[in-house]
Order: C-alpha cells, then sequence, then structure tokens
C-alpha cells in the first residue's frame, strides 16, 4: 500500500498575495505621482524624459515579488533605478524623488523590518555617490537626499508593522488543513486495512506470535519481547516458557539488553538471560533508525549460534512494522478513549448534573414552604430532597471514574489508590488497600483496564453489596499481576436482566487476555479477583465455570 506523501511545498497564503497587490498599488500611485509632479516641473522634459526609466524599474519590483531572494532583488533594482532617474534629472528637488517610499513600502510590507531598509540604503549609497558630478550644490542635494531616504524608511517601517499585525492574526489555514486532510488519508486507509490483517492491530496478539514463530525455528525455553512506552519505561508485552520473567532489563546499564538497545545488532551470550549455564539471544526491534523494543530468549538445550542470530533478527524485522503499527494505533485509540470519558463527563456536569442540582434547590424552596402548613408534604418534599443528593453524589462518582486515568509516571498503584480514597470519602465505607508494585510497569493499556476492572467491582460493592469494609489490594510483577476487591456486604443475588457490571468486567478481563472470578467470600460478601501471567491459577477460570459456581452461590 502506498502511503500519501505528508510534506508537500506550502503554496503562499491569500495573505502573501494580498500583500503584493497592495505594494503593486503603492507602486502605482507613485507612478502617478511623479508623472503629475514631472509634468508641473518647470523642466519638465528632462522629467518626463527619465519617467520611462522609472516605469521599467516599476515593472521589474512588480513581475516576481517572490521567492524572497527574488523579490530582494527586484526591489533593489527598483530602487537603484529610481535613484538613477534623479541624477538624471540634475535636480535636488528632483519630481522623481518620490517613487523612493514604493520599493521601500513593498520591502517593509514583504520581508520585514530588513526591506524597509534594504532598498532605501541601496538609494541613497547610488546618490551619495553621484554628489561630486552633480551641477546643483551639495548642501541642497545632501539635504534633499536625507529627507526623501529617511521618509521612505519611515514608510517601509509602518509598512513593516502591518505586515507584523497580519501575520500575528493570521490563521494559516493552508497547514492546518493540508495536516488535517493527511490524517483523513491514514485513517480511511487503516480502517480497512486492519479489518484484513491476519492478526488485527493488537500489540500483545501480533508480540505472542512473533515469540511463538521464533520458539518454532530455535526451539527455546523461556522468551519475552518488551517495548518501550510513552513514560520511557520497557515493559513486557507478551512472554513464553514462563508465568514471570525475572531478567534485569536495563537500556541504561551495560547488559545485553542496553548493548543491543543501542548499537541495534543481536547480541549473543554464552548463558542464559537469568543468569544460568545455556545460550541465549537478545535481538532488538527497530523501524527505521529508532529501537523501541527488544526481543530475548534463552535455552540450555542447545548452543545458539551466529546463524541462529541471524535468522532471530529477521524474523523480528519481519514484525517489527506491524507490532510498531499496532502500538501506534493503541496510542490513538487510548488517547480517543480518554478524550471521550472525558468529554462524556463534561456534559453530564454540565447538564444533568446541574439540572438536578437546581431541582434540589426547587424542592428546598417547596419544602420551606410547606413547613408548618402541611407536615405530610414537607416530610415528602425532604425524602425527595434526600434522594436528588443521593443521586447528584452517584452523578459526581461516575464523573470521577470517567475523569481517573492511570498517570504515566505515577502508576497503576497511585491511580487505584487515589480512587479508592474518594470511594471511601464518599460512601462512607471503610476501605483497606494493600498495594504491592515492583520498579517494572506493566503496559498503559493493561494498566489502564484493570484501573477500568477495579472501577466496576468498587462501584458494585459500593451502590448494592450494603457492605461495611471493602478490601483492595493489588500486586504487580510484570508481566504478572493480581487484582482482588472484596466486601463484606450481602453477597452474590440473583442477578437484574438490566445488570451489565460483570459482563462488562469480563470483556475488560478478555482483551487481557484473562478471566473475572466473581467468587462468594466466606463468612459473607463477594470477592472479584484477575490474574495476570498465572496460568495455573486460572484452572477452571472459564466463564462456564465462573458461572456455575456463581449460580451455585444463589442457590444456597
Amino acid at each position: 500500500m502506498r502511503l500519501p506523501r505528508l510534506t508537500r511545498p506550502i503554496d503562499p497564503s491569500p495573505q502573501t498575495w494580498e500583500s503584493e497587490r497592495v505594494a503593486n498599488i503603492v507602486r502605482a500611485l507613485m507612478l502617478v505621482l511623479c508623472g503629475l509632479l514631472a509634468a508641473l516641473d518647470s523642466d519638465r522634459h528632462q522629467a518626463l524624459s527619465w519617467l520611462p526609466l522609472l516605469v521599467a524599474a516599476a515593472t521589474i519590483g512588480a513581475v516576481r515579488q517572490q521567492p524572497r531572494l527574488a523579490g530582494r532583488i527586484g526591489r533593489i533594482v527598483e530602487a537603484l533605478a529610481c535613484a538613477a532617474a534623479v541624477v538624471g534629472t540634475d535636480d535636488p528637488t528632483s519630481p522623481l524623488l518620490p517613487y523612493l517610499i514604493a520599493p521601500a513600502f513593498a520591502g517593509g510590507l514583504l520581508a520585514g523590518v530588513t526591506g524597509a531598509f534594504t532598498s532605501p540604503g541601496f538609494a541613497a549609497l547610488v546618490l551619495i555617490s553621484a554628489l561630486p558630478f552633480v551641477d546643483e550644490p551639495t548642501h541642497d542635494w545632501g539635504v534633499s537626499i536625507a529627507e526623501w531616504v529617511l521618509l521612505a524608511v519611515a514608510v517601509g517601517l509602518l509598512a513593516a508593522w502591518i505586515r507584523r499585525l497580519l501575520l500575528s492574526g493570521e490563521p494559516r489555514p493552508q497547514i492546518s488543513d493540508s495536516s488535517y486532510a493527511a490524517a483523513y488519508r491514514l485513517l480511511s486507509q487503516l480502517r480497512p486495512v486492519a479489518r484484513q490483517l491476519s492478526v488485527g492491530l493488537d500489540p500483545g496478539t501480533i508480540a505472542q506470535s512473533l515469540l511463538q514463530s521464533l520458539k518454532d525455528v530455535h526451539d527455546f525455553e523461556r522468551g519475552a519481547v518488551y517495548v518501550r512506552t510513552g513514560a520511557g519505561r520497557l515493559v513486557p508485552l507478551a512472554f513464553i516458557g514462563s508465568s514471570r520473567i525475572d531478567w534485569e532489563v536495563d537500556v541504561a546499564g551495560d547488559g545485553p539488553f542496553a548493548e543491543a538497545w543501542l548499537s541495534q545488532r543481536p547480541q549473543r551470550l554464552t548463558r542464559q538471560l537469568s543468569g544460568p549455564p545455556g545460550s541465549a539471544l537478545v535481538i532488538p526491534l527497530v523501524i527505521g533508525l529508532r529501537t523501541f523494543g527488544l526481543v530475548g530468549f534463552e535455552t540450555v538445550r542447545r548452543t545458539l549460534g551466529p546463524h541462529d542470530a541471524e535468522q532471530a533478527a529477521r524474523l523480528a524485522e519481519d514484525s517489527a512494522l506491524r507490532l510498531e503499527t499496532a502500538l501506534l494505533f493503541d496510542d490513538v485509540r487510548g488517547l480517543a478513549t480518554a478524550e471521550e470519558r472525558r468529554r462524556v463527563a463534561r456534559e453530564i456536569h454540565d447538564g444533568i448534573a446541574q439540572e438536578l442540582s437546581y431541582l434540589g434547590y426547587f424542592v428546598d424552596g417547596l419544602a420551606a414552604e410547606s413547613r408548618g402548613v402541611n407536615d405530610s408534604m414537607e416530610q415528602q418534599l425532604l425524602q425527595l430532597r434526600s434522594e436528588i443528593t443521593r443521586i447528584v453524589s452517584e452523578l459526581r462518582m461516575s464523573i470521577f471514574d470517567l475523569r481517573s486515568e492511570v498517570d504515566v509516571h505515577g502508576g497503576l498503584g497511585a491511580a487505584l489508590s487515589e480512587y479508592v480514597r474518594s470511594v471511601g470519602r464518599q460512601s462512607g465505607l471503610t476501605v483497606h488497600t494493600s498495594l504491592a508494585e515492583t520498579p517494572n510497569r506493566l503496559p498503559a493499556e493493561t494498566e489502564a483496564e484493570l484501573l477500568r476492572i477495579a472501577q466496576e467491582a468498587i462501584t458494585n460493592a459500593r451502590k448494592h453489596a450494603e457492605a461495611e469494609n471493602l478490601w483492595v489490594s493489588l500486586s504487580v510483577d510484570p508481566p504478572g499481576a493480581v487484582l482482588r476487591i472484596e466486601d463484606d456486604g450481602r453477597g452474590l443475588g440473583k442477578a437484574r436482566a438490566d445488570s451489565y457490571g460483570i459482563q462488562i468486567m469480563r470483556e475488560r478481563a478478555k482483551r487481557l487476555r484473562t478471566t473475572v472470578d466473581v467468587l462468594p467470600r466466606e463468612p459473607r460478601g463477594t470477592v472479584v479477583e484477575v490474574r495476570l501471567g498465572d496460568d495455573t491459577a486460572r484452572l477452571a477460570g472459564s466463564d462456564d465455570a465462573i458461572d456455575a459456581r456463581v449460580e451455585e452461590s444463589q442457590r444456597q
């Protein structure tokens, strides 16, 4: 597929064409003025004989004012021709002197302050150089030259100031439109391509496929794919052969991962990456001149030689473009999702939340009017006011849910802790939090999905469980993680037909290639648990098995 060009010459803006038109109008006015003054001059024949030179100079200056170099040369030639015509009249009060204003004005309007000085400066040099050859007194010539050159410079500076005002307020629609047009073409091509790809645009699936292809060729025991995220950290995107990879992946150090990252060449080791005897390879993932990820694998069954390194590098090169494209698509999707959540939060806050607040104030007024007049009506209004307050509080929590995001620097633990504290303050639940995180981070998409699962589970407990305590525990040791939400409420009940909480959590967990366990808690309450990177913890972890256990607890 051929991608559209994103860079192309920028056409002159309408503002540039308008400036050139104004400069040419000034030229025409100055020519008319000089012609009238020459016709009224006592020595009109001498002045009129030099007027065609000004017309030729004006034509040279007006024919092509862009690009910048050609325009400046044209204006300089125009000023020099004017100076020559003035010297030719041999008159310090020559009627052709006003034309010096035309190239100065054009220079200031099209080239700024530099253009305002350039044309009058060259004209002044010619006029001063010609002083020894004129018949009139030098003093008269000097005064006349100074007056008209300074006037031309002043007019040029005025034009430069006008130019600055125009540029500061110019929206530059062509540049913006071309960028949007390029983005539109790319996105319109991305949609059908994404549908035709065999593995879609899921980075985890592509990384897992790359590892499996490497394993089929090199028969290693353990392998992992690491990619660099927007926060500048390396995170495990996929792994094979183990539920936890304990390699030291530090691109700022002196190990094989750092060497592969910087040199963009495969690194072959005569030991395993985890330390024991064996053999290992580290392959960089490169796009153009940029390294964006690393692939490492190790084995004790065979020795990996130079030929293995070349084969692995070719396989990684074939998958690098697909993986980087999927990562870019993920970034775009994440930004779009975050912006949409913020937009919905704004709509709720500025719409229904405000309307309900106004309704609450109205009910307060009715309750105050009915006080002492109709006690039954007052009690009903107070109950209605209490219900409105509860709904507004729920809306505020929904807005907080929508705006809660995992910070690129804080991580999942910080975002979850902040959310839990807010829930504890607003709900009256006693919240117990346990966080255990290693310095390594999960992929950004994984952290975001885990945060949303936790929010849904906590919201269900807060709204429906009638619990007094809430336990939130998170353990992160990439690529593994365990999220556990417990409450001491009334436990699992019969699911409503319009309830989608568990279904939404399962959909999010499915994107992480895992499941959600929703189980009864002893002696009372509910447990929601999500595990990543631990295959043994998912025995009977399919949705059917979980449904069977939930139904059994409901029957009890």
